[in-house]
């Protein structure tokens, strides 16, 4: 028994050793390399087997199908193939890698430019290039035109399938193509245009604290990035011109879903323009008192600076999604000291304003003069304050100019026209802040000057002595007075000690109204001949009555109303007589 195992072991090794000696340097049997049998080659052998299988019955001139039409590539100059990586693997198996079945090895092909121009003359005959949606904006009326699916060659897979088939010699003759989606398409373009429509319908809101900006349609559309692009992502049309769109990008931000752009720089100016309503550099306090006046006053003032790459995120999003309101970030620096005196004057009580528009130069001088004559006054508690008193003369001797007021129904020039502005101005700031009101006379009809960004009935004239604007300062602490003016408009600020009261006021009811008499012309030496000037326009005759509750710790310590009887008044036009 064991001499025949010896017999058997001695016959398998010899059969071994014969079957590795057959084979020395030789492919195994069942190895295949582009489906070509290479069994018992070299790998010379087998390069020589495979090139000539390839260049000789499969390099030929192929046919491919696609909606009736034929289209050739010649294989015969089209490709270069790479068989030594193919062929090494081909003689490791038994040798270092083994699998059942055997391998069939593909070898890979490098097609050259001969081939390149032939696919590209395929594609060109064949592309359908998609259609983009267009957003047509004509007179604020914002429209969108339908997209269109396109149908390109799907070049990767004709070249896998020509590889295929070097490697197997069957062939799929269909060509292989892929949608090309709009960059732009109608889903798409309609979200856009609601959101624009939007926006027309009603402006987004930027807000800080008190302050409100509006990011009208025509803003939007200047944002919208509408650079030349060869090739653009989608086309923007408005008014007849067709402009590209080269980019999906808004400021730092990839849109993905949406493929329309903010133009950086547009939104980098707008963002400017903000920046300089907002931005202001941080102020420390100031206070100077002589015994009598604030000679030196200036509130601590918050340094702050608009956060652009925040805000710009935040109109992108607000433009693409239909969002009505932006708080808008602002980096907030406080002072390093706080308002501290003796007198109480360490924060805003309250503020009031109003607008000189169109005035003449000498009625702007009155004006500026009558508010220097306040600025820096400091009102004790339970001190009554008088306007007339205060101000002082109001005359050439005190330093006034002429312009014109109302004198015994007649609009002349005299010295001091426009103090009123004053008076008036230092009114409201009274009202808002909550303080009571002691003397205040409406004006005989109702002036243009105070109704710019104002209701009718929140002014109040002095005519000294007779006329007095009076209130009284019911705080523990003193009031100082801050006059301005910034460009055309007055501003007049207490400063004190808040008490926790807060001002109610009331939407001014007009009733009785009654149309202006016919206009008036007056003859004016001062004029040249022939010029024609209008001082004062039509106005309606009106009631006009609000009211004012001031509370304070739940507590209501005024509630009153204030009403102004106004006479109708006439256009007056000064007629040049020089």
């Amino acid at each position: 028994m064991s001499k025949l195992r010896v017999i058997i072991f001695i016959i398998i090794i010899s059969l071994f050793l014969s079957f590795k000696l057959i084979f020395l340097n030789k492919i195994y049997p069942g190895v295949k390399v582009a489906s070509v049998d290479l069994m018992g080659l070299t790998k010379a052998e087998a390069r020589e087997k495979i090139e000539k299988k390839i260049f000789k019955d499969r390099a030929k001139l192929l046919s491919f199908k696609q909606s009736e039409q034929n289209y050739h590539i010649d294989l015969s100059k089209g490709f270069i193939i790479e068989s030594d990586q193919a062929i090494d693997e081909a003689y490791q198996f038994g040798r270092t890698k083994f699998s059942y079945p055997p391998p069939n090895v593909k070898i890979h092909t490098n097609f050259n430019k001969q081939f390149e121009s032939s696919i590209q003359n395929i594609a060109f005959a064949i592309n359908i290039e998609a259609i983009d949606s267009q957003l047509k904006v004509d007179d604020s009326q914002i429209n969108v035109t339908p997209s269109q699916d396109g149908l390109v060659l799907d070049e990767d897979e004709l070249k896998v399938k020509i590889t295929n088939y070097l490697n197997t010699g069957l062939i799929d003759n269909t060509i292989p193509t892929k949608k090309k989606l709009p960059n732009l398409n109608y889903e798409q373009a309609l979200s856009l245009k609601q959101s624009l429509d939007e926006i027309k319908l009603s402006p987004i809101q930027l807000k800080f604290k008190d302050r409100l900006w509006l990011l009208d349609l025509e803003t939007a559309l200047n944002l919208i990035d509408i650079e030349s692009s060869n090739p653009s992502l989608a086309s923007l049309v408005i008014n007849d011109q067709n402009i590209n769109i080269p980019k999906i990008k808004v400021g730092k931000e990839v849109i993905e879903d949406r493929k329309i752009v903010l133009n950086q720089k547009a939104l980098d100016d707008y963002l400017n323009e903000l920046s300089l309503d907002i931005n202001q550099a941080v102020e420390e306090p100031l206070f100077n008192f002589d015994g009598v006046k604030v000679v030196e006053f200036r509130p601590p003032l918050e340094g702050r600076k608009l956060n652009k790459d925040i805000s710009a995120s935040l109109i992108t999003n607000a433009i693409l999604a239909k969002q009505k309101q932006i708080e808008l970030p602002v980096d907030i620096t406080l002072p390093k000291n706080k308002l501290t005196n003796d007198l109480g004057i360490k924060e805003l009580v309250g503020r009031g304003f109003s607008n000189f528009a169109g005035s003449i130069p000498n009625r702007v001088f009155n004006i500026s003069l009558a508010a220097s004559r306040i600025n820096g006054v400091l009102i004790a508690p339970n001190e009554e304050f008088s306007f007339n008193k205060t101000v002082g003369d109001i005359s050439s001797a005190s330093g006034y100019k002429q312009a014109y007021v109302i004198k015994s129904g007649r609009t002349v020039l005299d010295d001091g026209g426009g103090v009123c502005q004053v008076s008036t101005t230092l009114f409201r700031t009274v009202l808002n802040s909550g303080l009571p009101v002691i003397a205040r006379t409406a004006h005989a009809y109702r002036v243009g000057y105070y109704e710019q960004g104002f209701p009718p009935g929140l002014d109040a004239t002095i005519f000294s002595p007779n006329v007095d604007f009076k209130f009284k300062n019911d705080t523990s602490h003193h009031i100082l007075i801050q006059a301005y003016i910034i460009g055309n408009s007055l501003y007049i600020d207490f400063y004190g000690t808040k008490d926790g009261r807060v001002a109610k006021i009331s939407t001014p009811v007009v009733t009785n109204q009654t149309p202006p008499p016919p206009e008036l012309r007056q003859d004016d030496p001062t004029l040249p001949k022939g010029v024609v000037k209008q001082v004062d326009f039509a106005a309606w005759g009106a009631n006009v009555v609000f009211s004012r509750t001031v509370i304070r710790n739940g507590e209501t310590i005024i509630n009153e109303s204030f009403r102004s009887n106004f006479r109708p008044w006439q256009a007056v036009y000064l007629v040049g007589t020089q």
